[in-house]
Parts: C-alpha cells; structure tokens; sequence
C-alpha cells in the first residue's frame, strides 16, 4: 500500500459505489484508465499550494507507483486532474449502471425497484437523492438510444 493519497470530493451516489467497487481508500486495478489519468496529471506540489488533505466529504484514492513517474515527488493531483479523473469515474459508472440495468429492456414500472435493489447490490445508499441522481441518468441513457433507433427506423422507410 502507498503512502500517498489523493483525497477526492464526489458525489455521494458516486463515491459510495467507488468505495464498495474497490474498497477504502480506493485502489484501482493495474493498467486501468483510472491509473492512466491519476499518472498524467501527477505533477509536484508547487510553492504557496497546499495538498488536498482528508475531509469528511472526500475519499481517499491511493496514488500507485509508476515505472517513469516517482510519486515520492509527484503526489499533486491539481483541479485539471481531479476533473478528469472525476469524469473517468463517472463514465465508468454509467457503463456499469447501463450495462446491468438495460438487460430488462424498458423496465417501464418495474423501474423503481430494479433501480433500487441495482443501488443496494452496489453499496450505494437507498435514499431518494441517489435514487433520483441514478434513474435521471438512466433515461437520459435510454432515451439517447431510442432516438437513435427511432432516426434508423425513419430513413429505412
């Protein structure tokens, strides 16, 4: 385990999925896209900043050693990085969320549940804000798809 630390604000839907996916404090897989991004945008700590320390809110990723970057002098992620590795997070999120709920095809009235019992097998909290958060998501997903089909469907005719 490293001792460095990038401590890491997310949404709570988010970083309790993250949490229960790869544990606390999070360690992502080797040569994952995650690794690939916290690598990229490591730089120093430059003078008059100060390192993101833990806060309740935030989540402790553990920063991985690199072959051509020595994280003993490389341990700033700056807000650039902590964007972009937020958006890796939640893409892969969303890959998850799409992946495992699209097999009922429109889920219609059985969404709620389906939605509910997804986040509770994910370890993410069961409470209205996650659970409004994760369906709008998922429609949005949905109904991208549908327009797509509907577009395909039109110029054939």
């Amino acid at each position: 385990m490293s001792e460095y630390m990038i401590h890491l604000k997310l949404e709570p839907y988010l970083a309790q999925w993250l949490v229960h996916e790869h544990g606390n404090p999070v360690v992502f897989p080797r040569n994952s896209a995650e690794n690939d991004v916290i690598e990229l945008a490591l730089t120093t700590l430059p003078k008059g900043i100060m390192p993101n320390l833990p806060e309740d809110d935030t989540i402790a990723i553990e920063i991985p050693t690199f072959k051509y970057k020595d994280v003993r002098d490389n341990n700033y992620l700056p807000k650039n990085g902590q964007n972009a590795l937020k958006a890796c997070i939640r893409a892969r999120f969303i890959v998850q969320m799409w992946k495992d709920l699209q097999k009922f095809g429109y889920i219609g009235e059985q969404k709620q549940d389906l939605i509910y019992a997804w986040m509770q097998a994910h370890g993410i909290e069961t409470d209205e804000t996650n659970f409004n958060t994760i369906a709008k998501i998922y429609m949005r997903k949905r109904n991208a798809y549908r327009v797509q089909i509907y577009r395909r469907k039109k110029h054939k005719k």
